[in-house]
């Protein structure tokens, strides 16, 4: 099972010539983990261990999917 992701956004007018949309961004939220490969290395003790997720297994610690929850606010304004 992927992580799941959710988008919610506002738009408005504050102004005739200004315009503001609000965002927020929730990121795995129901709190999956997604773990990296298991280790190929024919020691014996660490052989298939599951050690790392993939966000921080391709270089995004923090953001990339099976990483913990995490929440995005950003607010726009155009004119």
């Amino acid at each position: 099972m992927s992580p799941v992701d959710l988008s919610v956004f506002k738009t408005g007018t504050i102004h005739e010539f200004i315009k503001i949309e609000f965002r927020a961004e929730l990121f795995n939220i129901f709190n999956h983990i997604n773990f990296a490969p298991p280790l190929n290395v024919a020691d014996g003790s660490s052989l298939g261990q599951l050690y790392d997720t993939i966000g921080d297994y391709n270089g995004a610690p923090g953001i990339g999917p099976g990483e913990p929850f995490n929440t995005q606010l950003g607010l726009k304004v155009r004119f």
